[in-house]
């Protein structure tokens, strides 16, 4: 490097005239640019390979009781590979996951289809109540089901029972949210936002010409759109599919929590268990995440091959397409009833138990003044650890998002605007991790830094946080930058600016709202990510998430709640952020790359 870069300097003084001054120019830029992939290319491979070679590697060394030798075994790949216990955690994981991601894309793309192809009404309001969900951790969405739903102390027990008990003798739970269909329904209900987002901006581009040239040939509604409007759709959907199908997969905290009471363990949990466990099975932890990680890398490849043939029915409309509404007729109440009934079940009966939940001292039967208290909202303004946490997660919020935006902005620039074999594969490469676990990540990290002065710090964190959501930022930034015409740049480089200036002066103006959008957006997942978080962290690198997920595991459910309301807090209030003073709506920019 040191000798590109001299020879990038005396060039220009060597060669004589305006074609040598141009040569040298010409050089320096590219030797600019040569640096800026290197360095690139070094940061992405350190966080999204380096950690998965480390997790093939600790899976075939022995295990001792404290640890790993450095003695070469297969025992635990054996053991993971081969034996029936761990391979049935695999199949309940592989269960719950597909039983998840198939209800979770009925209700999301339906959902999309009402607000994007028929007249329901107050389409603003409910476009931001739908994807509201994603403002609340899943895990905190357990807790305050677990208020609402346990079967004798639950808020919507304790009401039922209240209520008809002078009616019935013997008033029995009305749900139980500590069973496997409880599992389900909390998963669901937070998962259900990623199927309505990847598909509802595509259903609102598609020209309504094809819906009405199908209907005039006597198609029904129903027909209509099972043959053309969701085959149209099938990339996104099954985007979505893929997605939420590695999110519950990964997923060991609501299955864990809820399963651990009637026997029910997936793979991540297992994970968990064999990490934190006595013995520590640190071994068997990386060959689990090796077996999720071919999981994934399956469900990628079947991702790719189904929507294949899909992809030649895609339509890219321009200016003039048509996009009427359906009319609902006398539909319109049922259609607009079952949103609501989404938004009671996914905004307002979570975030209202909750913070009832939150103002208790203790779970009761029966609920009562004297149960009240503002004490665990004292405590944790109090609290030193409490205190830490909070700064924690807003340091690696802010780090982890500007870093996002900023490196999945330059990578989707040069692969857009320099394409090339090198560009192109480092777009792979900083894509990759989206097929990944975040529970693999975790164990992937924790060793790459264990032997390392950085081990235990914040640093490990981030660069968790920065691989898990790089993906959505490049992903987004590339969409933003195919919309920019490259005349734009080339006529400011005709009127005498340079590649940098143009840079500057044209096309981050126009991806202004795609940039705050993408550091708002990582802003709030790094705010609720827990997967990794909980394998990563150290006394001195707690987060909100990670002390939320402890004090429910020791059953202070009351200040665990305080805590999740807190972090929701956060996160709503960036929201109001994104879209009151920076005038941009998240759910849309974000819907608009087609993530």
């Amino acid at each position: 490097m040191a000798g590109a870069a001299s020879h990038s300097v005396v060039a220009p003084s060597v060669a004589t005239g305006s074609q040598g001054t141009v040569l040298g120019k010409f050089l320096l830029r590219m030797t600019y640019e040569r640096v800026l992939w290197f360095v690139l290319a070094v940061g992405v491979v350190g966080v999204a390979i380096v950690p998965l070679l480390y997790v093939f590697d600790a899976a075939t060394l022995r295990e001792t009781r404290v640890g790993l030798s450095q003695e070469r075994s297969l025992a635990a790949l054996a053991d993971v590979y081969m034996s029936s216990g761990y391979l049935s955690y695999l199949g309940n994981t592989l269960v719950l996951a597909a039983i998840v991601t198939f209800l979770s894309i009925v209700v999301g793309v339906a959902m999309a289809v009402l607000m994007a192809r028929t007249d329901i009404r107050f389409k603003s309001a409910l476009d931001l109540l739908i994807i509201m969900p994603l403002f609340m951790s899943p895990f905190t969405g357990l807790m305050a089901w677990i208020a609402l739903g346990s079967e004798k102390s639950g808020f919507i027990n304790v009401t039922l029972r209240a209520v008809l008990s002078p009616l019935l003798k013997d008033v029995g739970p009305a749900i139980n949210i500590w069973s496997y269909s409880g599992i389900v329904w909390v998963m669901v209900i937070f998962f259900c936002p990623f199927a309505y987002l990847f598909t509802v901006s595509n259903l609102r581009g598609m020209d309504s010409a094809l819906e009405e040239s199908a209907r005039s040939t006597g198609a029904s509604p129903m027909r209509t759109l099972w043959h053309i409007t969701l085959p149209m759709s099938m990339p996104s959907i099954m985007g979505a599919a893929l997605l939420i199908f590695i999110l519950g997969a990964e997923m060991y905290t609501i299955p864990g929590m809820i399963g651990s009471n009637f026997g029910f363990t997936t793979l991540p949990w297992k994970v968990y268990q064999d990490i934190n466990g006595v013995p520590v099975r640190l071994a068997h932890a990386a060959a689990s995440g090796t077996l999720l990680l071919w999981v994934t890398c399956l469900g990628l490849w079947l991702q790719r091959h189904m929507t294949r043939r899909t992809e030649k029915f895609a339509t890219m409309t321009g200016k003039g397409f048509r996009s009427n509404p359906m009319p609902l007729g006398r539909w319109k109440y049922a259609a607009l009833g079952s949103v609501l009934a989404y938004v009671m079940a996914a905004d307002v009966l979570p975030f209202g138990g909750l913070l009832v939940s939150s103002l208790m001292k203790y779970s009761a039967p029966a609920i009562t003044a004297e149960i009240f208290t503002t004490k665990n909202f004292t405590d944790f303004f109090m609290l030193q650890n409490m205190v830490v946490a909070l700064g924690n997660t807003i340091i690696l919020a802010i780090a982890s998002s500007l870093v996002c935006a900023t490196v999945g902005f330059l990578i989707s620039y040069m692969e857009v605007r320099r394409p090339s074999v090198s560009t192109k594969l480092l777009a792979f490469l900083a894509v990759l991790p989206v097929a990944v676990p975040g529970v693999v990540y975790g164990i992937g990290l924790m060793w790459t830094f264990l032997r390392t002065p950085l081990y235990g710090s914040l640093w490990v964190l981030l660069f968790a946080y920065i691989a898990k959501f790089l993906p959505y930022s490049l992903v987004v930034c590339r969409s933003g930058i195919l919309q920019i015409h490259p005349d734009l740049e080339q006529s400011a480089r005709m009127c005498g600016a340079g590649g940098l200036k143009a840079l500057r002066l044209v096309t981050m103006p126009l991806l202004k709202s795609t940039l705050i959008a993408i550091l708002f957006f990582v802003m709030l997942m790094s705010i609720k990510e827990l997967s990794a978080s909980a394998l990563l962290y150290t006394q001195r690198s707690q987060v909100l998430s990670v002390l939320t997920w402890h004090y429910m595991d020791a059953g202070n459910y009351q200040f665990a709640a305080a805590i999740g309301v807190v972090q929701t807090v956060i996160m709503i209030g960036l929201v109001f952020i994104t879209r009151k003073i920076f005038r941009i709506q998240l759910e849309r920019t974000i819907s608009k790359s087609g993530t």
